[in-house]
């Protein structure tokens, strides 16, 4: 989105690279945890998360925001959210859960680029 230093083959190569990465990034995350167990729990969570991305991409996405402002088809524009989310209002998961732990550690405002 804001890659606009350095020649197109400069910016596609490095496009590229990230695009070749991501397999070989993301498949010993699927091998680690593809065994483990999943039921309403944590669908209730993966549901209330999709509905945090929504939050986030109708508010602050650059995207979105221009698609809407400039008239653009809201359906069209919409059709990248998720089918399935859930709200809860102030919510705070369960201490000492997975949910918790990832809240306390990533979930919150910090310097990423320390």
């Amino acid at each position: 989105d804001d890659l606009n230093e350095g020649s197109f083959e400069e910016c596609f190569a490095f496009m590229r690279s990230v695009g070749d990465s991501y397999i070989k990034s993301y498949r010993p995350i699927v091998e680690k945890r593809k065994e483990l167990e999943y039921g309403d729990h944590e669908r209730q969570f993966q549901l209330y998360r999709r509905g945090r991305y929504v939050e986030f991409n109708l508010v602050y996405d650059r995207g979105t925001l221009f698609g809407l402002q400039t008239g653009g088809r809201t359906e069209s524009i919409l059709m990248s959210l998720p089918p399935l989310v859930r709200w809860e209002y102030q919510y705070e998961p369960e201490p000492n859960t997975p949910e918790a732990k990832l809240y306390e550690k990533y979930l919150k405002p910090q310097d990423w680029i320390k």
